[in-house]
């Protein structure tokens, strides 16, 4: 997790250094990166690791939770937890989420099997849909993400919340499932991430108008 945080930290810093000019004499650092599990953040519990070993990134969070956030750019991981006791990869549970996702996607879907809506990508479009309607600008939410709630059984729900809550939907598909076989397996076009993938993508862009936007 450090590893990873410290890399975008460098990747921001270098950008925003090119953007700002950091020849310039007033030129600040970029402090904005948080290192903290995003839905945590809706969980509403201070008390974390994070914020009893790193005070000053806890304040940067704390200053995020209460910014107006109009754009969240995402590759959510794709997980629905393990395949039996024995794989240790199960989904942390996150109450306040799981119940927003219980309370919309699964309120709204008429399958039996509900579970592959507790997916973390699943997670991520109900975590970012309520990040967006917060702000009263309005917002943006682009993923490039697993790519079977297009036309999951179990996603009919998800597809219904989002035509609901956003004004404007884009989906480019680019298909690649590759748990099929034969010429449907053909039709899909191979992997597209090469072999690290075997489930469709997509790019899903989500626009909400401003509230006084009509």
């Amino acid at each position: 997790v450090l590893l990873s945080y410290y890399i975008a930290d460098i990747n921001i810093e270098s950008v925003y250094h090119d953007i700002m000019g950091g020849d310039q004499p007033d030129y600040l650092p970029y402090d904005g990166i948080c290192l903290t599990d995003t839905f945590q953040l809706n969980e509403h519990n201070d008390k974390t690791f994070f914020s009893q070993l790193f005070p000053e990134n806890s304040e940067r969070l704390e200053k995020q939770r209460k910014a107006k956030v109009r754009v969240i750019l995402g590759n959510p991981p794709y997980s629905v937890g393990q395949n039996s006791a024995n794989d240790n990869a199960q989904n942390l549970k996150y109450p306040h989420l799981d119940k927003r996702v219980a309370d919309t996607y699964a309120a709204h879907t008429n399958a039996t099997n509900k579970n592959s809506l507790y997916d973390s990508y699943i997670k991520a479009f109900r975590w970012a849909s309520d990040r967006i309607a917060q702000c009263p600008d309005g917002g943006i939410v682009a993923f490039i993400s697993n790519g079977a709630w297009i036309d999951g059984n179990a996603q009919d729900g998800m597809r219904a919340c989002l035509e609901q809550e956003f004004d404007k939907i884009y989906v480019f598909n680019l298909r690649g499932n590759q748990r099929t076989s034969g010429e449907l397996s053909r039709k899909e076009g191979g992997k597209i991430f090469g072999s690290g993938s075997r489930t469709p993508i997509a790019i899903t862009i989500l626009v909400k108008k401003a509230k006084n936007n009509s």
